[in-house]
């Protein structure tokens, strides 16, 4: 399967139209709110969240993109999380990736919309309402943050790396203590700095813009990283597999970026030095 570039620029429209939707319906919210933090239900377990906002955002999205491209496919977290990632043009949608910090009024969540043909992301828009920033890029055609060229950054060795590592949702013993690890081996290299945000998709936006210089995440979804992997790409960087250098699977729940593989390849070192991907899917009884 394939489409053309008409099709592609006719698709980058749509994507932007459907982001900006979700991005008002996430500044009203905040912006209105009586309290910093909102209600909200879970899903997987006590850290996993979403609340009415995600849903809205999803509707809006949604709505625009079967609107402009109605031909497409659409898998997205809230309501079509299940559907199967086939070889046709399909959009992968987070609604809002960081529902955590979204429901406390800060600023790392964001609207995340690739489009994907032949389980490969082509085109990938992520907007982060409270840093009034749109990150775009389409095959080919180069990664933008408010229509400004990106780049990832020139740094080739950890010691000048700025380093995200997020936190699982998974908070065993086991999990816990693996990520502790991890943290300490980078901090004891040294590393110039460890972060930890609450959004996949924007961490793959600070590494794209060279803001950052290595990320890498087990246990998420197709949602939280198609778009992010092709702004990456088109900004010059690598994003992998954590087993496979040279293949991305978008239905793999793992992934390394970074601005080259010299970085990346370390990263993968340490994760596998402390069995990181094994301790993220370990359920422990309490």
């Amino acid at each position: 399967m394939s489409i053309t570039e008409a099709e592609l620029s006719a698709a980058i429209e749509v994507a932007l139209y459907a982001a900006r939707a979700a991005t008002d319906i996430i500044n009203k919210s905040i912006n209105e709110r009586l309290s910093p933090i909102l209600n909200v239900n879970t899903k997987s377990n006590s850290t996993d969240w979403v609340t009415q906002y995600d849903m809205q955002c999803e509707e809006e999205v949604l709505n625009a993109l079967l609107a402009g491209t109605p031909d497409y496919a659409v898998i997205s977290e809230e309501t079509q999380a299940d559907l199967p990632l086939g070889d046709g043009p399909t959009w992968v949608v987070d609604p809002i990736d960081g529902t955590i910090s979204f429901a406390h009024g800060l600023y790392d969540c964001c609207v995340s919309i690739a489009l994907v043909v032949n389980k490969e992301p082509i085109l990938g828009v992520i907007s982060a309402p409270r840093l009034q920033e749109i990150y775009t890029a389409a095959k080919g055609r180069g990664a933008y943050c408010n229509g400004q060229r990106i780049h990832v950054s020139n740094t080739t060795t950890l010691d000048d790396s700025v380093v995200i590592i997020h936190q699982p949702y998974n908070r065993s013993q086991t999990c816990v203590e693996a990520v502790l690890n991890i943290q300490r081996e980078f901090l004891r290299l040294p590393v110039q700095s460890v972060r930890c945000y609450g959004s996949a998709a924007l961490n793959m936006c600070f590494v794209a813009s060279g803001k950052a210089d290595l990320y890498f995440e087990v246990g998420f979804n197709a949602w939280d990283y198609a778009a992010g992997a092709i702004i990456i790409r088109e900004a010059g960087g690598v994003v992998h597999d954590v087993d496979n250098t040279n293949t991305l699977n978008l239905m793999g729940r793992a992934m390394c970026c970074g601005p080259n593989k010299a970085i990346t390849l370390k990263a993968i070192e340490v994760m596998d030095k402390y069995n990181y991907r094994d301790a993220v899917y370990t359920v422990e009884s309490t």
